[in-house]
């Protein structure tokens, strides 16, 4: 299993990017899963519908999916936290 825990960019459909902390873990089949944190709480209302979008790790994308909406976890001042599924070549 090869894992990536780090800096990354957030792309969305619509163009717009945020700064993320990526959790990731790929297993021997390539197929890669994990986490997005974002600290910044004004982000919560733009992302927590995202169904879908890239991330780059290193100026490498990966594209994924988010096939579950409500399973983020928002606390008042704690992270938001989103967990994807990779849907192509893992970034890292």
């Amino acid at each position: 299993m090869t894992t990536y825990a780090g800096a990354a960019v957030l792309l969305i459909g619509d163009g717009r990017q945020f700064d993320t902390a990526a959790n990731l873990a790929k297993d021997s089949s390539g197929t890669w899963q994990g986490t997005l944190t974002f600290h910044d709480q004004t982000l919560v209302p733009v992302l927590l519908n995202v169904r879908d979008g890239h991330v780059l790790v290193d100026g490498r994308p990966g594209e994924f999916i988010r096939p579950d909406t409500s399973d983020w976890t928002f606390n008042g001042g704690s992270p938001f936290v989103i967990r994807i599924l990779g849907s192509g070549e893992a970034p890292f």
